[in-house]
């Protein structure tokens, strides 16, 4: 008794708390060898203390133990037989519980839980998860720290316009897996590199509908190339850097007929195809998407007679986006929501005038970065460093 009347006089000096909502949980009862628990008798005591405020235990003069404990977290229910209390006011402050001759052993009071899961090697939080169940008026505290990893994992997928005016770029391109690591291997020794490729809807007017285009959409330019796709999933993240450099040497031009291409509705498979794509949880996840057009935008689809909305799931099956004649391109904002859903920070790498529409989009889009390329490409590890380093 001497020792919980010294904490109850040091606890009614105290006056800052934190009031919590939430809902009602279940009462339970601890024995009285684990005493009251601090933080409880602190609620109790910062109530008691000031001077001036009714006691609302008592108001509403309650005869259940569930209606006492909804009053408010520094009320507590004796349910002592002989509780020598006249009145039986069974529902008081917890101090004046004792006060009045309630063993401690027969006072149900809700305590505040906290469960602090351990910290991840690869989390900046510390810790990484909290689980609070509070009353309405209870109070927790806990503290989190924040660190900044110096080898934290990578995850970097490359979606690439292979429409026919990237013919050169792409060929470009095959000699920039090594460099990427290269750059990168200064920021994480845990850098992975994926693949993918896109051109547009193929649909007219999107594209030629001719027979003969449909299956080679270079055919005018007496060469071969792949049909027009909405996005073909090519390669999942690896850490492999020859098997990502052999994946981009095999990739082929394609070919479409308007200016802008599918670029955002590829954007949204990569986002949400996790299992496909090959996201890990820990590690930060970057979407470089490499072109030198515009993008459609979701009404542009009504163009093709497409008029069911795009419902943001993943539709791969075989590698290919099974939904590219189905469904609408994604709205910016159904596209950022899932962006912002799966934690992916889109980089924009644009050649030529249209950088400007992208850096348009940067106000709509958190976390997105749009930089210029060069002519020559020869640029993409310094724009890749100088994003990472934005982000």
């Amino acid at each position: 008794l001497v020792r919980l009347a010294r904490l109850l006089l040091y606890a009614m000096k105290q006056r800052v708390f934190v009031i919590a909502t939430g809902s009602f949980p279940k009462p339970r009862h601890f024995p009285a060898k684990t005493f009251l628990s601090v933080v409880h008798i602190l609620t109790i005591a910062v109530a008691a203390g000031k001077t001036g405020v009714r006691n609302k235990c008592t108001t509403d003069k309650t005869n259940r133990c569930t209606e006492c404990l909804r009053l408010g977290p520094e009320c507590g229910w004796c349910f002592q037989k002989d509780f020598p209390d006249a009145l039986l006011h069974r529902c008081d402050l917890i101090t004046n519980l004792i006060q009045k001759g309630c063993n401690s052993d027969f006072i149900e009071f809700l305590e505040v839980k906290k469960i602090m899961e351990e910290e991840s090697q690869s989390s900046q939080l510390s810790p990484s998860k909290v689980s609070l169940q509070l009353q309405p008026g209870s109070e927790a505290s806990f503290v989190v720290k924040v660190r900044q990893l110096s080898d934290y994992p990578v995850d970097l997928y490359l979606l690439v316009d292979t429409s026919a005016s990237m013919v050169a770029n792409l060929e470009r391109l095959h000699s920039m897996g090594h460099s990427l690591s290269q750059k990168m291997a200064k920021y994480s020794s845990d850098f992975r590199f994926g693949f993918g490729s896109f051109v547009d809807k193929p649909v007219s007017p999107f594209i030629n509908i001719h027979p003969d285009k449909l299956i080679n959409p270079c055919s005018i330019y007496e060469t071969s190339c792949l049909p027009a796709h909405g996005f073909m999933h090519v390669l999942s993240l690896t850490d492999n850097i020859t098997e990502f450099k052999n994946a981009v040497e095999k990739q082929r031009i394609s070919g479409n007929e308007d200016t802008p291409e599918g670029g955002l509705d590829a954007l949204l498979q990569v986002a949400v195809c996790e299992s496909e794509i090959g996201w890990r949880k820990d590690a930060k996840h970057l979407l470089l998407l490499i072109t030198d057009q515009l993008s459609h935008l979701a009404l542009d689809s009504k163009l093709g007679g497409i008029v069911l909305p795009n419902d943001g799931n993943c539709h791969l099956k075989d590698n290919m986006y099974t939904h590219s004649t189905i469904m609408e391109h994604p709205s910016v904002g159904l596209l950022v929501d899932k962006l912002l859903e799966n934690n992916i920070h889109a980089i924009f790498a644009v050649q030529g005038s249209c950088i400007s529409w992208y850096k348009d989009l940067l106000s709509l889009m958190p976390g997105a970065v749009a930089k210029q390329l060069n002519a020559e490409f020869s640029n993409l590890s310094e724009l890749l460093e100088g994003a990472y380093k934005t982000l």
